[in-house]
């Protein structure tokens, strides 16, 4: 069952936030406007500094940022680089959040993890008496500048409870989903969506500009029907206008799927339009696309048909 979780006490007073990257930032942004004292820590230091002239304070370490703080909210690309700075299993050894983190403290990931992974990270924090949260977010950085984001919440009820102020400060809906796991698959399987979503489409507009209909129009059509979608909506528009900044990037993509068939493999699913879908997006990367939107993957259609869709096939 989903549950809408509505802020209803005080924010915690000390919370720290971990990764100021692109989606990381505007978030780390939101919780300082809503006047909740915050302590950041991020590999590249200057990123950090940019919030200090904003009343934020910089830890040295991790494991600095934890002895202060009673909420600790991560939000880091790769999940093997979230276990090593949340419980040093890597180069921040001692130095990691679980060695300064105090019993009745929360900890959140709010990036897109494995469910493997998580599960492993709360069993070792439970041991110490630190309760475990995952809080994936549906929404790029725009959407996240404007407090629009919907996280998945999943954990102890309670401590969502706790922490719902803070996710708050980002999000229009905070939705808990369940246990321990349950916002991670989630969140991958709505990513795995949309990724197969992408190159579907691009097989349409590939197909159509072959046939002499103009992306905009088919995109035009697609919006005027029950056909109408995310992908046509709002992506595509960034074939129709041949500009590729990115929101979220082939390469994030890539990871995502890279993580979904790990645990397909652990699972003993088949899943042949995801290991396509992640060929494609392989191959999209090593062309030099992996750090354009997305919705990049039409270029990708493009080079191998011949078909000029775009000013860099």
């Amino acid at each position: 069952m989903v549950i809408e979780l509505v802020p209803s006490g005080p924010a915690p007073s000390r919370v720290g936030f971990i990764g100021l990257g692109r989606m990381g930032m505007p978030i780390a942004r939101n919780i300082l406007r809503a006047g909740i004292p915050l302590t950041v820590w991020n590999r590249t230091r200057a990123k950090a500094e940019e919030l200090a002239g904003l009343g934020c304070r910089v830890a040295e370490t991790p494991r600095q940022l934890a002895e202060g703080c009673d909420v600790v909210l991560s939000m880091l690309l790769e999940p093997s680089a979230t276990e090593d700075v949340l419980t040093g299993t890597g180069a921040y050894g001692h130095q990691a959040v679980i060695h300064g983190i105090r019993e009745g403290s929360v900890v959140v990931d709010m990036s897109t993890n494995s469910p493997l992974v998580t599960k492993r990270l709360s069993e070792r924090f439970g041991r110490i008496g630190v309760e475990f949260l995952e809080a994936p977010v549906i929404g790029g950085p725009f959407i996240a500048e404007q407090s629009r984001l919907t996280v998945l919440v999943a954990g102890s009820l309670d401590a969502a409870r706790r922490v719902a102020p803070v996710l708050k400060a980002s999000a229009e809906k905070l939705l808990y989903v369940g246990p321990i796991g349950a916002a991670m698959s989630l969140k991958l399987l709505l990513n795995l969506h949309l990724w197969v979503q992408l190159a579907a489409f691009s097989e349409c507009a590939i197909t159509a500009s072959r046939l002499g209909v103009d992306p905009k129009t088919l995109v035009e059509v697609f919006n005027s029907t029950v056909f109408r979608n995310y992908v046509t909506e709002y992506k595509a528009s960034k074939l129709v206008n041949d500009e590729w900044s990115p929101a979220f990037t082939i390469k994030g993509a890539l990871k995502d799927l890279n993580l979904t068939l790990e645990l397909a493999r652990e699972l003993g699913l088949p899943l042949p339009l995801t290991s396509l879908t992640r060929e494609l997006f392989s191959a999209a990367a090593n062309q030099g696309l992996g750090e354009l939107d997305i919705m990049a993957i039409a270029v990708l259609y493009g080079r191998l048909a011949g078909e000029r869709i775009s000013r860099l096939v």
